[in-house]
Order: C-alpha cells, then sequence, then structure tokens
C-alpha cells in the first residue's frame, strides 16, 4: 500500500494517532496511524460520504465480515467503532504494493510467481468461502503484497454472506469490476455464489501471464455479450512458452456458465499446488518481495524447476521402460517373427473345442506343449508352452487375426471353442500335447510355409455305452413297484421297451426320452439330456394311483 503522504490530517482519530493520508476518494480517507497497545502501523479506513444508506450499510457489512476472518491470507481487521458521524475501520497495514500496480510496472508476470499469488489468493478464497462469504471483487487491485513477500487478499466491501439475511444488493443491481465480473453477476448480483469468485480469480491470472485482460471492462450490453459467448484469445497465442496446463486451467475456471466451471475453490487449489511443488516457494517469494520494493521495472531470474534434472531423468527413464515394454510386447506378440523373421519362422496355433460339461468341471488350465519330432528323445521346443484361452477374448488377438473366425460360441451351443497365441517354429515335424485336466491328446504336424492350426477335437463326438437302471414305487403307500411296471424308450417316434432295445444303441450324448407304466397307475415321462462323459443312468420313478372311477 502507497505511504505518500498529504500533511493535511487530524492528529488523533480515537486513541489511533494519525501519522498521516496515504490515500482520498470520494466515499472517504485512508490513514496511516499507529496501534496504542499493539506499537505498530495500522491503516484506519474513515467513511465520509453522508446521506448514502447504502455505502454505510456496506461499511459495516464489511467490518462484520472482516472481524470474523482470521487467516494470514486475508487483510487483519483490528477494531471498527463510529466517532461523530463518521465510521472507522482499524486494519493491518500491508506496507507493500498492490498487485494491479505490479502488473502495470512489470506488464506481466512469470507463471511461477504468477501462480504463487494464486496459491495464496485460493487459500485467502478457501478461508472466506467456508465462512460463506463470497468476496465478489476479485481483482488485482485487492491483492495486497507486502515488502516481506506476503500477499493478502483485502476489500469485502461489496462481500456477500450467503448465511445472512441481510440483502445488501438490491435485485437489480449490478456491483463488481465488469472486466472480472462472470456473466451471472452482470445479470443479477445478489445470487452469485463461489464460482463467481472462481470466475474472476481466472482473469486476475490470465493478466498476470498476458499482461491484458480477456474482455472489455465496461457496463455494456457488447461488454456482457462477449463475455456469454466465451471468445478470448487464448494465452498461448500471445505466449507460446505459458505451459498448456496454465491455459486449461484459465479455460476451466473462466467458462461462461457457473456449471462447467470448477465448483470449488479446493479443485482449482490443487491444480496450482501440483503446479507449484516443482518451485522452491520461499525463492518465489523473495522475487516477489524484491519486485515491490524496486521503484522499477524488475528484471525476474529466470525460474527452473527444482526437481528439473530429476524429472528429465524421470522422463528419460520411462521412455526407455516404454520403448522397453514395447519391443518386449512386440515380441510376445510376434511382431518380429512374422516381419523381419517370417522367412525362418512359421506360426502355429492349436485350437480346440470342448463340450460345455468338460469345461464347467476342468480345475486346471487347458495347456499346449511343442515337441521337435526327431523320432528318437522328442526334445521340447523352447519358450512353447501355451495356456488356452475362449477363442477371441484375448486383448490383442484382433491384432493379428482380424480375418479369422475369433466368434465365440453361441450361447445355446453345447461345445466351447478354445485357442492358444501363437507358436513360431522352424520349418521341420512337430507333435504336440495338449491337456484338460484328466485328458490328454497327442497330435503329429509339418511346418512348411504356410501358418499352421492344429485341431484337436477329440471330445466333440465322444460318446459312451449308457447302462440305465430303474425304481418305481407306488407314491403314495411306497409299494415297490419295479418288477411290476414297464419302462419304454422312445425310438423312430413310438415307445419300445427297454428290455427289447438293444443295448449298445443307448449312449451318452444325446437326449433320451423314457415312459414309464404300471397297470393301475398313471404313467410317468422323462426327457433327459446325457453328457458325453456319463455312462450310468438312474432313474427313481414314483407312480400315483388312478381313482376308481377312473
Amino acid at each position: 500500500m502507497s505511504e505518500k503522504m498529504n500533511e493535511d490530517f487530524p492528529p488523533m482519530i480515537g486513541k489511533y494517532k494519525i501519522i498521516g493520508v496515504i490515500a482520498r476518494g470520494g466515499m472517504g480517507v485512508v490513514y496511516k496511524a499507529v496501534h496504542p497497545s499493539l506499537k505498530r502501523y495500522v491503516v484506519i479506513k474513515k467513511m465520509t460520504s453522508r446521506g448514502n444508506n447504502g455505502n454505510a450499510t456496506r461499511f459495516k457489512n464489511e467490518a462484520k465480515i472482516l472481524l470474523d476472518m482470521q487467516s494470514p491470507y486475508i487483510v487483519h481487521l483490528h477494531d471498527y467503532f463510529t466517532e461523530g458521524s463518521y465510521r472507522y475501520m482499524v486494519e493491518e497495514l500491508v506496507d507493500g504494493a498492490a498487485l494491479d500496480k505490479l502488473i502495470h510496472k512489470q506488464t506481466c508476470l512469470p507463471v511461477p510467481i504468477a501462480m504463487l499469488f494464486m496459491q495464496d489468493a485460493c487459500y485467502a478464497l478457501k478461508y472466506a468461502h467456508s465462512k460463506k462469504i463470497v468476496h465478489r471483487d476479485i481483482k488485482p487491485g485487492n491483492i495486497l503484497i507486502s515488502k516481506r513477500g506476503e500477499i493478502k487478499l483485502a476489500d469485502f466491501g461489496i462481500a456477500r454472506d450467503e448465511e445472512s439475511d441481510e440483502n445488501l444488493t438490491q435485485s437489480d443491481a449490478t456491483l463488481g469490476t465488469p472486466a472480472y465480473m462472470p456473466p451471472e453477476q452482470f445479470e443479477k448480483s445478489a445470487d452469485v455464489d463461489q464460482r463467481a469468485d472462481i470466475y474472476a480469480l481466472g482473469i486476475m491470472l490470465y493478466e498476470m501471464i498476458t499482461g491484458t485482460k480477456p474482455y472489455p471492462g465496461s457496463f455494456t450490453k457488447d461488454t456482457l455479450k462477449t463475455v456469454k459467448k466465451g471468445k478470448y484469445i487464448k494465452p498461448r497465442k500471445l505466449d507460446k512458452n505459458i505451459p498448456l496446463k496454465i491455459q486449461r486451467l484459465i479455460h476451466k475456471m473462466i467458462r461462461p456458465k457457473a456449471k462447467n466451471r470448477y465448483q470449488s475453490i479446493n479443485k482449482v487449489l490443487r491444480v496450482v499446488k501440483n503446479y507449484l511443488k516443482h518451485y522452491d516457494t520461499h525463492e518465489l517469494r523473495v522475487q516477489i518481495a524484491k519486485s515491490v520494493i524496486t521503484p522499477q521495472t524488475y528484471s525476474f531470474p529466470v525460474v527452473t524447476p527444482k526437481d528439473k534434472l530429476r524429472r528429465r531423468i524421470s522422463a528419460a527413464a520411462l521412455s526407455l521402460l516404454a520403448v522397453v515394454l514395447i519391443v518386449t510386447g512386440a515380441f510376445k506378440l510376434g511382431f518380429f517373427h512374422r516381419t523381419v523373421l517370417s522367412k525362418i519362422y512359421t506360426p502355429v496355433n492349436v485350437e480346440i473345442k470342448l463340450p460345455k460339461s468338460v469345461t464347467q468341471n476342468l480345475d486346471l488350465p487347458i495347456r499346449a506343449f511343442f515337441f521337435e519330432d526327431d523320432g528318437k528323445d522328442l526334445p521340447e521346443v523352447k519358450n512353447s508352452n501355451r495356456t488356452f484361452a475362449i477363442k477371441g477374448t484375448r486383448k490383442f488377438d484382433w491384432i493379428f487375426k482380424a480375418n479369422k473366425d475369433n466368434k465365440e460360441e453361441s450361447a445355446s451351443s453345447k461345445y466351447v471353442s478354445y485357442d492358444t497365441t501363437d507358436v513360431f517354429l522352424k520349418k521341420g515335424k512337430y507333435r504336440v500335447k495338449v491337456v484338460a485336466g484328466p485328458y490328454v491328446w497327442w497330435n503329429s504336424f509339418n511346418v512348411a510355409d504356410k501358418a499352421v492350426t492344429v485341431n484337436c477335437d477329440a471330445l466333440k463326438n465322444i460318446k459312451n455305452k449308457l447302462e440305465v437302471t430303474t425304481f418305481v414305487s407306488d407314491r403314495v403307500s411306497g409299494e415297490d413297484l419295479s418288477k411290476k411296471a414297464k419302462v419304454f424308450i422312445l425310438h423312430n417316434g413310438g415307445w419300445v421297451e427297454l428290455s427289447k432295445y438293444p443295448e449298445d444303441k443307448i449312449v451318452s450324448g444325446t437326449v433320451w426320452k423314457f415312459k414309464i407304466d404300471c397297470e393301475g397307475y398313471e404313467s410317468e415321462n422323462y426327457s433327459l439330456l446325457i453328457d458325453w462323459y456319463q455312462e450310468r443312468l438312474f432313474i427313481s420313478a414314483e407312480l400315483t394311483p388312478l381313482k376308481k372311477d377312473e
């Protein structure tokens, strides 16, 4: 805050000794004074405009709000009192300058410096918003900087307490500074919330790093129309050295519709802190202090991230790791075998179709093992062990198997198709052993120039002889009817007595229909699906006696 003194001032105001006049305006005078008990310089704001109840109410409102604000990032209020017909506020003296003066002197600020201003402003708003206070006039002129590099938010004259019953803004009044106001504040200042402060803070960041504002600063319909469209020159078009992440931060903060902005200052603060963690914030604050003390344009030194070397090493290590992973993945997927080594190696895979009943009972994975068919020892091919997966379900199948039928079996199918990833083999004779739980298949095949698919469908059509045993009883009395009852089997649309049906024709892997008859009882019919591996069928039938009049 400027300390150019005007000698026309009273010696005392209340208990405070006046040192001089800092500023005069239409609404009042700002004095520099000494606090009698704290023995430190303070600022006394005197409201001189009379006959304006609105201004008086806002002055009192600011005092009430500041008395509850106990944050190192907000200007502290020591006292509020009236003397005669005048009202006074006693605030801490921030002995430096306002941010707007610094921007005017420097034209624009280095991004890390601007982000430190953002951090402290965010902390101030985080505290204010936690108290349900909306500032409504965030701008560089209300950001004060001390000669020690402290940054504080000031001037809560038009702030709004969201929980207060007092409405200090007339419903049709527009309050604020146009260049920093969001569309909703132009239309109805009384109803804006914390997102209006977030918008204004985004405009302030734009101004700090570019030296200009994105929108005109006037209360006109044209200004409102421009702000509503959200069209402005992107910061990187003005300075390509501005990081893209900072441009994105600004873009989201100053979106015309409040619902599209950051909904909480905490989210803005998270982005700001994530950026500043790479810098020495103490050194940044020292540079801010020097820029305030220096009367001429201050030449900020080039600010580099404190962990720049580590980040470069990390980036190089990550790049190397990515290359290794890509090369390893390409090797495992057979990219080199299919391209550079295609004249030496041929892709071979194994497909198997199993009944669903088998796959549901397999606890172990289905595996394939490849061996060289040398006619003697059958040495296993190194790194050729493969595990089957349901066909078409691997993440990278589409890369090299785009022309193959990778469709899964339909839900109604009795079978499930599995296949392996490709094994790359040199030309010659080979054998493959497929192990699926208790089942083992050996297959011989030759490898030439064309890709080979080995099919193992040994279980697809396998059937076992089925032995049928029946037990028949009276449903009411429990009497054993097995010797009296007759069992029939459906064959070619007619019922044939089971005892007369050829035993070798009754096999598993199909649906059989049975009928059990007994004189004096209702018949029972059964339609049963017999899986391929099932060998014995037991039917226990309880027959219901016929009624006497039937």
